[in-house]
């Protein structure tokens, strides 16, 4: 990480958008830490060693994913960090998805292919660039 960038965490199992997403958000200064799995980022240091804290500013995960999926992610998040900033991002059109992510705290649900404009605007609302 680099001093004075702001990071953000992101979680996906699908390796292209995992890396296209990270890329993507590098592009415009941001840091990121990847991961494939919930499982992996709550596993990492860079969530164990954050506490309350932390030097994640952001967590962007998807919500299918296999095992552990991003509600279940964005509740064990909330338990040790709960003012994390959080959005999800979803291939699925479910009304009931959308109210389930955002009354568990996420800032937003984002539908992939994400949108450029949609995920600047987020961030930006979110943890400012």
């Amino acid at each position: 990480m680099s001093v004075g960038k702001t990071t953000v965490a992101v979680v996906d199992d699908d390796e292209a958008v995992l890396d296209a997403t990270s890329g993507f958000l590098e592009s415009l200064g941001y840091d990121t830490v990847a991961f494939n799995s919930g499982t992996a980022f709550l596993a990492s240091e860079v969530f164990l060693a954050s506490g309350a804290t932390g030097r994640v500013a952001c967590l962007l995960t998807d919500v299918d994913m296999p095992g552990l999926n991003g509600l279940e992610l964005q509740e064990r998040v909330r338990r040790v960090r709960p003012t994390l900033p959080i959005i999800m991002m979803t291939a699925l059109s479910d009304d009931s998805l959308r109210r389930r992510a955002l009354a568990g705290g996420a800032r937003d649900l984002l539908r992939k292919p994400l949108a450029a404009d949609d995920l600047i605007r987020c961030l930006e609302g979110t943890v400012g660039s």
